[in-house]
């Protein structure tokens, strides 16, 4: 689709960064929500965190499955009926009167954000081989600002209409669904990158373990993401602060992440992923450092900044995952997207977990975070391809 006019570019990108924007948006609704549902149902940390590691899993983990398969279905339209499917089943949850339904409810809602990340990242990937990192964060972003929307959007929803207002909530991603039906042919089908067969294999053996390396390291990024963005909202109201304006300081956070996201695919596009991936974390967990450390509005600063920064180097390194699987890009964006957002899931149960274990103490289960996104910075170093260096080994043999 990349020789084909500007209008076929446009319009693709549009519709798929719109379905990214729903799939996240649903994907968010909980966090601005759980300060009050967790009063209502008399939730521990523990199963709140629960709550979230069962909708990673069907999110998240059932991404490479999903993966695998999406060559065999007509994406446009698995496009479609997933946004739907987030949409439906996460409104429902403004009518649960109980955790085990809610529960089902949200783990069912995952499963839309499974069958929606590799085949929609794949398709975008394929609409031009030039500036990927940056096409790449457009479509990341979508999908982020559709994150920094979903809290707020959903405490006013409540606070307006009560709990079952989120019902109003799910018009919208039904009715992008739709319009991305009416449109489906002008969407991209997912390929693969164009590698002569005979070199595939080889390829993708020289290059398996950089890419579990990649997903260990971009996954204890997505873990100190989850956490702020489960959290925020909780640490702020223990702190003396309205769920509206905790909500608040949330989707700034998201929204920053926007803005680290776009910035990022950019500068990876120049420099590469690895020094990316290096000095986001490294700045990033000074400024954490400053957010335990001090208050006000200079630590809601740095907490917004390392946001940025962390998510930074995500487009990038989704484009290089599919490059280093290139038999089926749609399982290598799968293992990204999917293990690392996984990894976020457990994160999330880590945290409430050890704040339930310090007798309620989520300011030092939060904490640890610096810990892991520490990890993440080493596996950074060991990342072996820098700048244009990065896919120079791919487009010899063949890659247009």
């Amino acid at each position: 689709m990349c020789g084909g006019n500007m209008n076929n570019f446009i319009l693709p990108l549009v519709l798929i960064s719109l379905g990214h924007f729903f799939i996240d948006f649903y994907g968010n609704i909980l966090p601005g929500l759980m300060p009050a549902i967790t009063k209502n149902l008399g939730l521990s940390m523990t199963l709140s965190g629960l709550l979230f590691t069962m909708l990673s899993i069907t999110s998240s983990w059932l991404q490479p499955f999903f993966g695998y398969l999406g060559g065999r279905f007509r994406a446009p339209l698995v496009l479609a009926i997933s946004v739907m499917i987030s949409a439906v089943f996460m409104a429902m949850v403004g009518v649960a009167n109980s955790y085990i339904f809610l529960l089902v409810m949200v783990t069912l809602a995952g499963i839309g954000s499974s069958l929606y990340h590799p085949i929609g990242s794949v398709s975008i990937a394929t609409l031009s081989t030039k500036n990927q990192g940056f096409i790449m964060a457009l479509y990341i972003t979508a999908g982020t600002v559709g994150m920094t929307l979903a809290p707020i959007s959903a405490t006013l929803s409540k606070n307006a209409f009560g709990f079952k207002g989120l019902l109003l909530l799910g018009l919208p991603g039904i009715t992008a669904g739709i319009i991305m039906l009416i449109y489906k042919n002008q969407l991209s089908s997912p390929g693969s990158l164009k590698i002569s067969p005979d070199r595939r294999s080889s390829l993708f053996h020289t290059h398996f373990k950089y890419l579990v390396l990649m997903v260990i390291v971009v996954g204890f990024r997505t873990w100190v993401l989850s956490t702020f963005t489960i959290y925020t909202t909780m640490f702020y109201v223990s702190r003396g602060l309205s769920e509206a304006a905790s909500s608040g300081i949330l989707s700034l956070f998201l929204l920053f992440q926007s803005i680290g996201g776009i910035a990022g695919g950019f500068v990876s596009d120049r420099i590469g992923v690895k020094k990316t991936l290096i000095y986001s974390a490294l700045v990033s967990i000074i400024c954490l450092v400053v957010f335990f450390n001090i208050q006000g509005p200079v630590s809601i600063a740095c907490l917004l900044l390392s946001g940025a920064l962390i998510q930074s180097a995500f487009p990038g390194s989704v484009v290089l995952a599919q490059r280093l699987y290139p038999q089926n890009p749609s399982i290598a964006t799968g293992f990204m997207q999917g293990f690392t957002f996984g990894m976020g899931g457990l994160g999330g149960l880590f945290t409430g977990v050890l704040s339930d274990a310090l007798g309620g103490n989520l300011f030092i289960a939060m904490m640890s975070t610096i810990a892991f996104l520490g990890v993440s910075l080493a596996g950074s170093l060991m990342v072996p391809m820098t700048g244009e260096n990065q896919t120079k080994g791919i487009e010899e043999i063949g890659v247009n």
